[in-house]
């Protein structure tokens, strides 16, 4: 794999007469990522993915997919799925005729779109229902006919913009299911929402936008760790025997360790608020115990702490 990135966008602005839609975003998508575009309703995550989609032309700014300019589009996009404010499956259509449709619009032959479309749609848990008309689907069932048209083409970018938006939460944890086990297929994917939990689930970095502008973009762990986010902390060891009190001193003595409390021989919770490489060592000092670890959690650093710290002042949506 090259260090070409899937997705880089620079300088991304979009104005509307005097008002910005988006100012000076900048996003990078590396292979094999799943990045959250994370951000309030009105913040600019959907206009920002039209501007790297190409389905809008932003006033300034470069968008590259796999290297390739957006502006040579057929080429940029020929290896991308995207579902941009998840369009309607024709009711009348099933499934299958819609595969059949969306492949032949790929120039696929026959046999290829059958293959294809058997996959993406036993992926998307639909198969079963290839051959019943959409319009007597839920919307949850209709957004997964919409997903299976964006991965027939097999593609190495996926781009989907609030794709659990309107569905219950049945259906909501149905769609982010699916889209973790895309993980299986090593494509990238780069998905917007205003929902903390589906970036939690499903993504391993996140870019934040408020106000059309990004606040924070990397590695979610990095994130957390770097904003003082992470402040307070618990560290919860769980051991197959039971902690001695020597082993209880050693690991409160650890750097960044400000205080413990046992709960019971088997557990014992430490409050922690050092850095990544101090956590590290209280880590490596449990492990070298010999008590046998079952379980070492850590508990309060999380996305929604690091997105509360990063709008102080703002109401999440």
């Amino acid at each position: 794999m090259d260090g070409t990135p899937a997705i880089e966008a620079v300088g991304l602005t979009k104005m509307y007469g005097g008002f910005a839609a988006i100012s000076n975003v900048n996003l990078t998508v590396r292979k094999g990522e799943f990045m959250g575009l994370l951000g309030p309703n009105g913040a600019g995550k959907s206009t920002t993915l039209k501007a790297i989609t190409g389905l809008l032309m932003p006033t300034s700014g470069s968008v590259r997919i796999a290297g390739i300019d957006i502006h040579d589009h057929r080429r940029a996009m020929e290896h991308v799925g995207c579902v941009i404010e998840t369009p309607e499956p024709y009711p009348g259509f099933t499934p299958a005729e819609i595969m059949e449709y969306v492949g032949r619009l790929y120039g696929l032959d026959s046999r290829e779109i059958e293959i294809r479309a058997r996959d993406v749609l036993e992926t998307m848990r639909m198969w079963e229902w290839r051959d019943k008309k959409i319009g007597e689907f839920s919307k949850g069932m209709r957004q997964r006919v919409v997903l299976a048209q964006a991965l027939l083409p097999n593609p190495d970018t996926i781009i989907l913009d609030e794709p659990t938006s309107g569905l219950d939460p049945r259906g909501m944890i149905e769609i982010r299911q699916t889209l973790a086990e895309l993980k299986h297929r090593n494509v990238s994917l780069l998905i917007s929402t205003h929902i903390l939990s589906e970036v939690s689930e499903i993504c391993g970095s996140v870019t934040m936008i408020r106000d059309g502008k990004v606040i924070a973009s990397g590695d979610v762990a990095k994130l957390i760790h770097g904003t003082g986010a992470d402040k307070e902390i618990t560290l919860e060891i769980r051991t197959l025997r039971p902690f001695t009190p020597q082993i209880v001193s050693d690991l409160t003595r650890c750097q960044g360790v400000t205080g413990s409390e046992r709960m019971g021989d088997y557990t014992l919770k430490l409050q922690f608020s050092g850095s990544t490489e101090d956590q590290a060592h209280v880590n490596e000092v449990a492990f070298r115990s010999g008590l046998g670890i079952l379980a070492l959690n850590e508990k309060g650093a999380n996305l929604e702490d690091l997105y509360m710290e990063l709008t102080k002042g703002d109401e999440i949506q």
